[in-house]
């Protein structure tokens, strides 16, 4: 079976549901995605079933047995760089993709020689330390340059979070909302809005201030749910519909029944205002 006849045999199921010029969208472009741990992982693989078969993967990470509880890998997976296993995943779907692997990440020095006109960016770039935050400024101001499609995405205890920096359109990297000399927290609080946090989260953000190197928990649910946004998400963005600029899901919320929710985003609203004061520089 040559190539062609390849992709119609994979995406034939997907007929009737998506359209010739979102199958031929997805197809065209060309995926770059900065970190392919839980969030950029999570993008891939519903991205290639759903027919998207070129792709950049930038990640300088290993696989560690903690990550196991959310990221796409399996025991077999453990000491290996995240993207080039992401790579193998991709192709076990489909020989024919393309894909280029950079186990040294996002440099902030070369990054700007990895993008092409019409690439999709998808930034998942870890900015819990300086390098990731000159990582991801260094991302943006790239694709601002080229004028490219940004989405970038957050998942938070139980809710995931998703912002779409379109530099076709915008002429800021990141809004502004960021600079050089900001610190790893600042940029989380000026890249994530307080409304996003769901409650379960506080006491982690009020204990990673009295310990700032201690690790952020996730879980499976959230950066799943990413995968599930991902595709139609893309796929508006290509055919060049309208889509939110942000979308927030907590998978919590979804399943809780309505008796509860009015008292809990009560709740919710008082732990922000207490969590901002204790949180306050």
């Amino acid at each position: 079976m040559d190539r062609d006849a390849d992709y119609r045999e994979l995406t034939s199921r997907n007929a009737g549901l998506m359209s010739d010029a979102e199958q031929r969208a997805l197809r065209a472009t060309r995926f770059v995605v900065a970190g392919c741990g839980s969030t950029g992982g999570a993008c891939v693989m519903p991205l290639v079933r759903a027919g998207a078969e070129r792709f950049v993967l930038l990640d300088p990470g290993t696989y560690e047995l903690n990550n196991l509880n959310r990221q796409d890998a399996g025991r077999a997976d453990l000491g290996v760089n995240k993207a080039v296993a992401t790579a193998e995943r991709v192709r076990s779907v489909n020989p024919y993709a393309t894909v280029e692997v950079h186990v040294e990440g996002v440099l902030p020095g070369a990054i700007a020689d990895a993008l092409s006109d019409g690439d999709f960016v998808i930034d998942a770039i870890d900015v819990t330390t300086a390098e990731g935050v000159a990582a991801k400024l260094a991302l943006h101001d790239a694709a601002c340059a080229r004028r490219l499609a940004v989405l970038t995405a957050y998942d938070i205890a139980t809710s995931q979070f998703v912002e779409l920096f379109d530099y076709r359109r915008l002429r800021a990297p990141l809004r502004g909302r960021i600079h050089a000399d900001h610190t790893p927290a600042a940029v989380l609080r000026a890249l994530i809005p307080p409304w996003v946090l769901p409650r379960s989260i506080f006491p982690e953000l009020i204990a990673r201030r009295r310990e700032p190197t201690r690790p952020f928990p996730q879980l499976a649910m959230t950066s799943t749910q990413l995968g599930a946004i991902i595709t139609p998400y893309v796929l508006r963005v290509l055919t060049g519909r309208p889509v939110r600029r942000r979308v927030r899901v907590d998978v919590d919320e979804l399943v809780r029944p309505g008796s509860e929710g009015a008292f809990d985003e009560l709740r919710r609203g008082l732990g922000l205002a207490a969590l901002w004061w204790r949180l306050r520089d």
